[in-house]
C-alpha cells in the first residue's frame, strides 16, 4: 500500500499539500487533543481512506513507544512522512525511526509551497488552493467580487473618480464622507459651490468641484458606482488593477467577506491575490487615521491566511513613521502611492516590492 503519515499541528496547509503532492492510497493522521478539529478538516477535505492516532505532544517516552509501534505496523508499505506540521518531538522521533527504513521517504513543506524530500535531498513545488485553505482553516469565504466582474464603465468611473480626487482632494473627501451619511443623497452643496448629486432614475452621480477659480464636472455611472464611490472600492480597484499587472498574479478577488458562525459579516478583506505559492492579503485605504487598523488586519491575516501568507498594506496618501513601524512590527509590507519610488511607475515598483519579499519566510 501506497501510505501516508502526517503530523497534523495548528497549521492545516503544509499537511494539505502533502497529500495533494503524494497521492496515497491510505493517510494516517497523528494528532493530539488540540489539533483533532484540524485532521478532522484535513480528512474531510481530501476525501481519502484515513485513520488517526492519538499522541501526547509532549510525552517523549509515550511518543517514541507510539512512532516505533507505526514503524512495526507498515514496515511492509511504501510510506512517506510528512514532518511539516506537530510538535517537535513527533518530528523528531518519526525522522530518527522511518529515517532507517529502506520503505520511508521523509519530507517537508514549507512557507512557499516546496516540498523537500528529506531522503533523496530533492524538492519540488506544489500549487496552493485559494478555496481549499480558508475550508482548511474553518473559514470559507461567504462572498466576493471577482477582478474580471468589474466593466468597461466601471474602469471609466474609476480614472474619472481618481481625477476629481486629484483636482480637489480636500473637497472631494469632504463631498464623500457627506454622502456616506444619506439614505437618499439628492445633492449636497459645500461652501464655495462643489457638489455631489444622485439621480436615482439613471442610477448617476453628478458632481462638480471648484478649486482656485477652475471647475471639474464628472458623471459618473456604472454597474459598481456606488461601492466605488461610497464605500472607497475604487481606490481598491485601483490597487487591484495594479497587482493584476504583476507577472506572479493568478486570481484576484475583492471585497470578500468571511462569516461569524452566526452568520453575521465577521471580516472583510479588501483583495486577496492568489499566486502558485501562496496568498497575497491586501488592505487599502486612502490614509491611515487609526494604527489599530493595522492590527486588525494583521489579526485577520492569520485568522483566515496562517502562517504561510503574505500582507500588504497599501495607502494613497504617505504613511506616518509609526504607521510603517506597527505594519513592520506585524510582518506587514506597506506601499503608498505618493512615495517616489526612486521614479518608477508605481505598477512597476509594487511588483518589485512583492517579488523581493514574496519568498521570504515568515517569522511573526
Amino acid at each position: 500500500m501506497k501510505l501516508h503519515i502526517t503530523l497534523v499541528g495548528g497549521q492545516p496547509a503544509p499537511v494539505y499539500h502533502g497529500i495533494v503532492a503524494t497521492q496515497p492510497d491510505k493517510i494516517v493522521f497523528i494528532y493530539s487533543d488540540e489539533s483533532r478539529e484540524t485532521a478532522e478538516r484535513i480528512s474531510k477535505e481530501v476525501k481519502i481512506a484515513s485513520e488517526r492516532r492519538k499522541m501526547d505532544p509532549v510525552d517523549l517516552h509515550d511518543i517514541e513507544k507510539k512512532v516505533a509501534q507505526c514503524a512495526k505496523d507498515f514496515k511492509d508499505d511504501e510510506v512517506s512522512v510528512n514532518i511539516s506540521s506537530g510538535t517537535k518531538p513527533w518530528a523528531f522521533f518519526f525522522a530518527k525511526i522511518f529515517g532507517t527504513m529502506p520503505n520511508a521517504t521523509l519530507f517537508y513543506v514549507d512557507q512557499n509551497n516546496t516540498l523537500w524530500n528529506l531522503t533523496d535531498k530533492t524538492s519540488r513545488k506544489v500549487e496552493s488552493d485559494m478555496d481549499a485553505q480558508f475550508r482548511l482553516m474553518g473559514n470559507e469565504m461567504v462572498s466576493f467580487v471577482r477582478f474580471e466582474d468589474y466593466t468597461d464603465e466601471d474602469k471609466r468611473t474609476l480614472t474619472a473618480i481618481v481625477e476629481l480626487f486629484q483636482f480637489s482632494p480636500s473637497n472631494m473627501y469632504r463631498l464623500v464622507s457627506e454622502a456616506k451619511t444619506k439614505t437618499h443623497l439628492t445633492e449636497h452643496v459645500i461652501k464655495n459651490g462643489s457638489y455631489i448629486k444622485w439621480d436615482k432614475t439613471s442610477k448617476q452621480f453628478d458632481i462638480k468641484l471648484l478649486k482656485g477659480g477652475k471647475e471639474m464636472r464628472k458623471a459618473l455611472k456604472s454597474e459598481h458606482v456606488r461601492e466605488m464611490l461610497l464605500k472607497a472600492s475604487w481606490f481598491e480597484y485601483q490597487v487591484a488593477s495594479m497587482l493584476r499587472k504583476w507577472d506572479r498574479a493568478g486570481a484576484i478577488r475583492l471585497n470578500c467577506i468571511f462569516p461569524y458562525q452566526d452568520s453575521a459579516a465577521k471580516n472583510e478583506i479588501d483583495i486577496l491575490v492568489e499566486t502558485r505559492e501562496k496568498l497575497l492579503f491586501v488592505e487599502c485605504k486612502t490614509q491611515i487615521e487609526d494604527n489599530t487598523d493595522i492590527d486588525k488586519f494583521a489579526s485577520a491575516v492569520r485568522n483566515y491566511g496562517g502562517m504561510g501568507s503574505k500582507a500588504l498594506f497599501v495607502t494613497d496618501r504617505k504613511m506616518s513613521g509609526k504607521a510603517i513601524e506597527k505594519c513592520k512590527d506585524n510582518g506587514i509590507l506597506t506601499f503608498s502611492l505618493q512615495d517616489e519610488h526612486l521614479g518608477m511607475p508605481n505598477e512597476k515598483a509594487l511588483a518589485m516590492l512583492l517579488d523581493s519579499e514574496l519568498f521570504n519566510i515568515n517569522t511573526k
